[in-house]
């Protein structure tokens, strides 16, 4: 299979590109010479991020959808198409934090959490496989969780939607083997970003304690995006960075009820 080859003079759509991993993405991509389509809610961050990239021959556009509605996003790939011709990336990292025991999480909150980090990949993949298809290269990343892994309490709406997208990626990239188009997921470890701090929470100590974990334990930014970048062109089936990662997804894989046990003690020493 021929995948994406280069960043250089190609184009990209991020989601969720106003913060966090979507918006350093955004910026190692444009470093690398990539024209982008960048897709959040947040308009006014989204401009923001426009004006910081914006240099003498790179197209940078900027989209306000919200990803889990198939209709906005299906809006958005039309205006993409008509400001850039053509997709050859795509990386589906909008997503919600959740952080609340099942009983305490309504069920609108939990549907809300399954349609941005679940459904907002699949819309994406929808509305933006055509583009792709056109082309002799192409590429997919979606950006899952170690909670796709393993359970976690407090976890149960955000691991869900992150297990769904695990296996959708993982069908989906089987089925476009011989298409010329790659789907990789992404494991990019613990981040410190304002994912929960903006996110679902039953309690604002549960918050509170997972931010201050993500604080101590959260990776560079830079460091992860390069990395995810570098491995992408080679079209693996998926990119685990950082230790952290390594070892439960090594865990996960010997021993199932071992990697639980392991999960269950970090979850009573980190509190949340």
């Amino acid at each position: 299979m021929i995948v994406i080859r280069a960043y250089r003079d190609r184009v990209a759509v991020i989601t969720g590109a106003a913060n966090g991993l979507g918006r350093a993405l955004a910026g190692e991509l444009a470093a690398r010479g990539c024209n982008l389509a960048l897709v959040d809610i947040d308009s006014s961050a989204l401009r923001k991020v426009r004006e910081e990239l914006a240099q003498p021959g790179l197209a940078v556009t900027v989209h306000c959808a919200d990803v889990g509605s198939e209709q906005a996003f299906q809006s958005v790939a039309v205006e993409i198409g008509s400001a850039h011709g053509n997709v050859h990336l795509v990386i589906n990292n909008a997503a919600i934090s959740a952080s609340a025991v099942f009983t305490n999480t309504g069920a609108a909150d939990f549907e809300r959490v399954m349609r941005v980090n679940f459904f907002g990949a699949v819309y994406g993949c929808r509305a933006l496989l055509p583009f792709l298809q056109k082309h002799a290269e192409g590429q997919i990343l979606n950006v899952s969780s170690c909670f796709a892994w393993l359970g976690y309490p407090g976890k149960t709406a955000y691991a869900s939607s992150k297990g769904a997208l695990r296996g959708f990626s993982e069908s989906l990239r089987l089925e476009l083997a011989r298409s010329g188009v790659g789907v990789t997921l992404l494991y990019p470890g613990p981040l410190h970003t304002s994912l929960v701090r903006s996110g679902i929470s039953d309690s604002e100590q549960r918050r509170k304690l997972e931010e201050q974990f993500l604080m101590r334990r959260g990776l560079p930014l830079e460091r992860v995006v390069r990395r995810c970048l570098d491995e992408l062109l080679t079209n693996p089936d998926r990119i685990v960075v950082g230790l952290d990662y390594r070892i439960l997804d090594l865990l996960a894989r010997l021993s199932p009820w071992l990697a639980g046990k392991a999960m269950g003690f970090g979850a009573a020493r980190a509190g949340f």
